[in-house]
């Protein structure tokens, strides 16, 4: 499995591929050099890559909530490895309910 996108209404094919190469970075080679390359790429600043990587929704399909389901966002890439290396996942809203059932016993 792999990284899916799902870009904003306003994101257009470009800023598609700016965000597919964004998330496409390997955690091998130094990150500063792979923003470095996106933005040499679409000859934009680190600036406008991370505002329009900022917003396309990037999530795991293959991590998933152990509660209802939901898909794993991501942050950044080292999130990749770390979220898979997990034995499970639970998200915000989850986690909140847990906390206050626990709690209010």
């Amino acid at each position: 499995m792999s990284v899916k996108l799902q870009p904003d209404m306003t994101q257009n094919a470009r800023d598609l591929k700016i965000c597919g190469d964004y998330w496409a970075y390997d955690n091998e080679s130094g990150f500063i050099e792979h923003v470095k390359a996106v933005c040499q790429k679409y000859n934009i600043s680190p600036h406008i890559m991370f505002d329009t990587v900022g917003q396309c929704f990037a999530y795991l399909d293959d991590v998933r909530c152990e509660y209802c389901g939901y898909v794993c966002p991501l942050e950044i890439p080292a999130d990749i490895s770390f979220m898979r290396s997990k034995e499970s996942w639970c998200c915000e809203v989850c986690k909140h309910a847990l906390w206050r059932e626990h709690n209010s016993k």
